[in-house]
């Protein structure tokens, strides 16, 4: 809300943090407890190939989403996206890149699950934590991507044989002192005697991950007067299983990355770890992107969608299920901010891991909520949410935030409200504006009451004041979502109990 009393929680506490210039920007995204996920799934072992192949797809919609993003690499349950060195991608603030990127890939994770897997319900919903690394030139890049094609190699060259080992007989603990010690020869002399399988001729994309780039292909443009094509280059994104360790890949695709030499272990040393300070409230802001074509494209009521708004409710109490130390949401619109306990540990308090986690959970419980309140709407557009990650030192300032959010919510409906009665009574939206520019809260209110005979105060409370979401003392304590109290109000409950 402009030049309101709370707005100091934004200036004194929000900082942009900006990813240095002139370096490229890695966002690495990883399954989080995939060993569970795969189980429950019944994924084959050592490699499900539909899995694979739905972590390339996501990763093919990553590079159609954003133009930025010029070289992909995945092995298993990760995927590293690598952005052109002088992107300008959000600014470079690290956590809108991060939020967006995990959140984006979690959406299309679920949205294409059942194109890989027609016979099988998505029982628990994917998530993916992230981070994003700098490097400043681009023998640090070739360096990193050489680094994680080594570790696919070392991890399926293992998984390879261990599994052969447990579906042989032996026991996992048989299969792990077996393999205890291996070189690279020992393993291949292994499958061969053991198991007449010769390692190289495993399919490409178990032995050495896959690379999604935009390729140079010929293309028929039109045909030329007599029937002959025309033909021109075009940049195709493409899916191929190559060694990218040594020159050869990128001697053939210079315009992609140039060509450098390979060390990559000390890669490790560029991807520090931010810690929030401790003895502060953890505030994460989840917000959807672009929800103003989402909500179109689904058909959502204006000014609210009291059906958009439970399921977005539903999604936050869905976190606060899945993170403990969560003790207070609030949110409205396409926005929910989530407190953590002063003391939480969660991730170590590690930055990027809380930020990242939150955003990919949340928006898979909105996919996966979608159906239960959208059972004949189908999902055409996979949503996609950014977070922020706040700190502050007292529950008062927490409180002033909170207080600070509602007083948004009000401002916001008070005048969406009105827009879109103007709206719905004939006129244009651009008169509409036009009419509500300049207007005070007592204005808005007075133009409701007098044109349509609305009161504002009338209007349901989650569309006024938003929704809380806490956990309420009972004989057998439950999350509970409530709407009429302020959210300061509530938020000093929470904290003194």
């Amino acid at each position: 809300m402009a030049n309101s009393e709370y707005e100091y929680v934004k200036r004194e506490f929000e900082f942009d943090r900006r990813l240095p210039a002139s370096n490229w920007i890695v966002v690495r995204i990883d399954g989080c407890h995939f060993h569970r996920f795969s189980k429950i799934h019944a994924f084959e072992k050592p490699n499900d190939e539909n899995a694979l192949r739905l972590m390339n797809a996501c990763a093919t919609s990553m590079l159609e989403k954003f133009p930025d993003i010029v070289f992909a690499y995945g092995v298993s349950d990760e995927y590293s996206f690598v952005f052109r060195e002088e992107t300008e991608f959000y600014q470079r603030r690290e956590s809108k890149i991060l939020s967006i990127c995990v959140s984006y890939f979690t959406s299309v994770y679920g949205m294409k699950w059942k194109d890989f897997f027609p016979n099988k319900d998505l029982r628990e919903p994917p998530y993916f934590d992230g981070r994003v690394v700098c490097y400043p030139n681009m023998k640090t890049i070739h360096d990193y991507l050489a680094w994680r094609q080594v570790d696919c190699h070392i991890n399926n060259h293992y998984n390879t044989c261990f599994w052969m080992l447990v579906k042989s007989g032996k026991t996992e603990k048989e299969a792990q002192q077996t393999l205890k010690g291996t070189f690279s020869e020992d393993k291949n002399e292994l499958l061969s005697q053991q198991f007449q399988v010769n390692y190289e001729d495993e399919p490409a994309m178990f032995r050495k991950g896959s690379s999604v780039y935009r390729d140079k292909v010929e293309t028929k443009v039109k045909t030329d007067d007599y029937g002959n094509p025309i033909k021109r280059i075009r940049l195709a994104i493409t899916v191929s299983n190559l060694d990218i360790i040594g020159p050869e890949f990128w001697g053939k695709h210079q315009y992609i990355l140039q060509e450098g030499k390979y060390r990559y272990e000390y890669v490790k040393k560029f991807d520090d770890i931010r810690r929030l300070p401790c003895c502060n409230w953890i505030v994460v802001r989840i917000s959807a992107c672009q929800f103003d074509k989402f909500s179109l494209i689904h058909s959502f009521d204006k000014p609210n969608d009291e059906t958009a708004l439970s399921l977005m409710n539903a999604s936050a109490s869905l976190m606060m299920e899945q993170f403990p130390d969560i003790i207070f949401g609030y949110g409205f619109s396409n926005e929910y901010s989530f407190v953590f306990q002063e003391n939480t540990e969660l991730y170590q308090r590690n930055e990027r891991l809380i930020l990242s986690s939150c955003s990919s959970w949340f928006t898979s419980f909105y996919m996966m909520k979608w159906k239960e309140y959208f059972p004949s709407k189908e999902l055409v557009q996979p949503p996609k949410f950014e977070a922020e990650v706040l700190c502050y030192p007292k529950p008062k300032i927490v409180c002033d935030y909170l207080s600070w959010r509602q007083a948004e919510c009000h401002n916001r409906n008070q005048y969406n409200t009105c827009f879109w009665m103007l709206v719905k009574s004939g006129e244009d939206e651009n008169k509409a504006n036009e009419i509500l520019k300049g207007t005070l809260s007592k204005d808005k209110n007075e133009l409701l009451f007098q044109r349509f005979q609305m009161n504002y105060n009338n209007e349901p409370a989650m569309f006024r004041k938003g929704s809380c979401t806490y956990r309420q003392k009972f004989v057998k304590e439950k999350v509970h979502v409530a709407y009429k109290r302020t959210a300061s109000e509530r938020c000093v409950d929470t904290f003194s109990n």
